[in-house]
């Protein structure tokens, strides 16, 4: 089986848990927020100029509070994230693979044979973020991530672990009778 699933959703919704279930079963994993950094570090010199700092959470603060900001940035990061994402699926060709991104479809990800989504209700993810992020970054955060429409499979994460693993359980079990079928 070799097999490319992208898993998405907003901030704090188990991405990273959902994906690190399939790390499990022996998948390599790409984490598409890390090639986001590598790309800001990689471009940090250009952000400097445009924004007037490269400090990651000052830019943070600048760009999910303008819209048009938040493209700057994006016009400047994405192409550079797009060709490492594109290195790292180069380099694991034959593998089975799977990507945590957030915004796949604003990074016009297509290369994946499965996309799950995962979902929160609002008042879980922002009691997961609690403690991280003062709470008008996370509302900003929020408001910028509403794009992040629900595609492919979809899996509800508003309780525990368990019950998470349970679902995935069954997704991967399809998964596996579909490629052996």
């Amino acid at each position: 089986m070799n097999v490319i699933i992208c898993v998405t959703g907003k901030i704090a919704t188990g991405k990273s848990t959902v994906s690190q279930f399939f790390v499990k079963k022996g998948f390599d994993y790409i984490n598409v927020d890390k090639l986001g950094h590598l790309a800001f570090e990689m471009n940090k010199e250009h952000i400097n100029k445009v924004f007037g700092t490269c400090d990651r959470k000052e830019v943070a603060k600048i760009v999910f509070s303008d819209a048009k900001k938040l493209a700057l940035l994006e016009s400047i990061v994405h192409p550079t994230m797009i060709e490492l994402l594109k290195n790292e699926l180069n380099s694991r060709r034959g593998k089975n693979i799977v990507i945590e991104a957030a915004i796949k479809r604003r990074l016009g990800i297509d290369c994946c044979d499965i996309t799950i989504t995962v979902l929160s209700d609002e008042n879980v993810i922002k009691e997961r973020l609690k403690g991280r992020y003062e709470e008008e970054l996370i509302e900003k955060i929020l408001e910028r991530q509403k794009d992040i429409e629900p595609e492919g499979i979809i899996i509800i994460n508003n309780s525990s672990i368990e019950d998470l693993h349970v679902q995935l359980e069954k997704i991967y079990e399809q998964l596996t009778k579909k490629v052996k079928g």
